[in-house]
């Protein structure tokens, strides 16, 4: 069944975003030159905005060279886009999902499908098959499991999951010197009631950015507070 959509104001979304250039090899080691000279040829139209271009050549390669999970990923990416370059507000999200998961069928470890999979998933408000994705790429770790303990945790704030959420984003080291943890932590402080503790967090998320728009948001919540 699917989820109602997330309130997603603090989801992570640079990770893995990149068109992979070079990536992949083909199975005939005679054919490198050619391979790799259309790659980098449907990187350069996707990365030009052109992912129409793109698509068709990725399609083609992935005929071509069936097996290469770097090119079903890049086929995937272009999707994710609409005609005016907005991420996840393209026509085609389902086929971006269909292609990183084929991608994963070759290469169960190819961690930045797994993520934009995630993403996609997340963004179409498909919580349960976007947590899943971001479980398995916590146990990871790296950067991208820590981006998807942070985006786990959004899902699980979501579904009322508060003590949950707040478990894996205190997993770690460096918890509080991360902004953006610190902005979710005090978000769920607020909704526990948990006045005191709300206050301390925004504080601190206060002090790890100068970004004015993060900031006035500090600002704005611990003025509520303050009055509550």
């Amino acid at each position: 069944m699917k989820s109602r959509p997330a309130r997603r104001s603090f989801l992570v979304t640079a990770a893995a975003a990149a068109f992979l250039l070079n990536a992949a090899a083909p199975r005939a080691e005679t054919a490198t030159a050619v391979f790799t000279a259309a790659l980098d040829e449907g990187v350069g139209f996707a990365r030009g905005g052109d992912r129409k271009k793109a698509s068709e050549t990725f399609l083609k390669l992935a005929a071509e060279y069936p097996g290469e999970p770097a090119i079903l990923y890049n086929l995937a990416l272009t999707y994710e886009f609409d005609e005016d370059g907005n991420r996840y507000r393209g026509d085609n999200l389902n086929l971006a999902v269909s292609y990183y998961q084929q991608a994963l069928a070759l290469d169960a470890g190819f961690s930045p499908a797994r993520f934009n999979v995630a993403m996609v998933w997340h963004k179409l408000g498909y919580l349960e098959e976007a947590a899943r994705e971001y479980r398995l790429l916590a146990r990871e770790g790296g950067d991208l499991g820590r981006r998807a303990e942070y985006n786990l945790a959004l899902i699980l704030k979501e579904k009322g999951l508060a003590k949950e959420a707040e478990e894996i984003l205190t997993q770690g080291e460096g918890t509080y010197d991360d902004v953006s943890r610190v902005r979710l932590l005090a978000l769920l402080a607020e909704d526990a009631g948990e006045v005191g503790r709300a206050i301390r967090l925004w504080k601190r998320a206060l002090a790890l950015t100068d970004d004015p728009a993060l900031n006035a948001l500090a600002v704005k919540h611990l003025q509520a507070l303050r009055g509550y």
